[in-house]
């Protein structure tokens, strides 16, 4: 068996840095190619649940007010105008003079009584213009806002395409440190940390987000405020969230790692149930980007049900007879 000082673990640290932040380089370029576009194409991504929610938004709000309209409509009080018989012909006459009508004399003093309805919606003023915003873009409020959150963007992009590369450089530095019977865990887990990562990433993007979005425009509704989403911060918070995402669902994996290397047990897990789901909620609060409860209780709904994921993962490990220390 063959150990490694502190500073051979700092040289092996520096080198699987080293050559993730490499591939991420490679990954960030490929985003930056020309032909393919995958930045602008995952910026126009990211924005399209922004404007779809807008847009649902605003078409809503004129729903409602046209069907409010539509009901004082329905109840608005009929009046009825009187007018000279006796003129009326004479109108009517004019206008079309070929009609047998009888003389205006033989009418004076008579009145005819026409029924008036009027549109209340047009007393409101609820048209499509102003209940619907027609420009759902998201706004810039500084000339260097959208470049920033370009490169933001092809930087998270490029780090999504270089994962594989970059995961397998954690797992290789953990292996470093690991008994040479435990190294071949590294190989058996990183296509799952992968897997997680991705699958995390994609039900942020798909579900989360949209359900997030959706709960904050209803708060402004319920508030009688119209939204306006700035660029910078919603593309900040849909990038970084997802991240956070990719990242909790590798708690099974981890908790799987280190009962298999000996440092805990299920019996650990299950003893420690209620302090790691305060740690998981503090958690929680603190990585996702926005300060909405919704987002940090589907981050925190998640991680609970995958440590318990956990524990049952090791209990039918241990079961099977898989040893669990070294």
């Amino acid at each position: 068996m063959v150990t490694m000082s502190f500073g051979e673990h700092l040289e092996e640290l520096r080198v699987r840095l080293i050559l993730a932040l490499a591939g991420l380089m490679v990954g960030v370029l490929i985003v930056f190619v020309p032909p393919l576009d995958i930045g602008k194409r995952v910026m126009e991504k990211m924005e399209s649940p922004a404007k779809r929610a807008l847009t649902d938004f605003y078409a809503s709000e004129y729903a409602k007010k046209r069907s409010a309209a539509e009901a004082e409509k329905a109840v608005s009080p009929e009046l009825r105008a009187q007018v000279p018989a006796a003129s009326f012909i004479d109108a009517l006459r004019d206008l079309a003079p070929d009609l047998k009508l009888p003389a205006a004399e033989a009418l004076q003093g008579r009145t005819l009584n026409f029924p008036i309805r009027y549109d209340m919606s047009d007393m409101i003023g609820v048209t499509e213009k102003s209940a619907f915003q027609i420009d759902n873009s998201l706004i810039s409020l500084g000339p260097l806002e959208t470049i920033t959150i370009y490169f933001l963007v092809c930087l998270v992009s490029g780090l999504v395409i270089a994962s594989p590369w970059v995961f397998y450089q954690i797992w290789a530095f953990i292996a470093a440190g690991l008994y040479r019977h435990e190294q071949h865990y590294v190989m058996r887990f990183l296509p799952v940390s992968l897997g997680l990562f991705i699958g995390g990433v994609l039900l942020c993007f798909v579900f989360v987000l949209p359900l997030t979005l959706a709960f904050l425009l209803d708060f402004n509704v319920w508030l009688g405020v119209a939204p306006t989403l700035r660029l910078s911060e919603w593309m900040s918070f849909a990038t970084i969230l997802p991240l956070v995402f990719g990242l909790a669902f590798q708690t099974p994996l981890v908790m799987l790692f280190l009962q298999r290397i000996g440092i805990f047990s299920v019996d650990d897990y299950r003893s420690k149930r209620k302090f790691a789901i305060l740690v998981i909620t503090i958690a929680a609060a603190v990585l996702t980007p926005g300060q909405d409860p919704i987002s940090m209780t589907l981050l925190a709904l998640p991680m609970v049900l995958l440590y318990e994921l956990g524990i049952i993962l090791i209990a039918r490990g241990a079961k099977g007879g898989v040893p669990a220390t070294r």
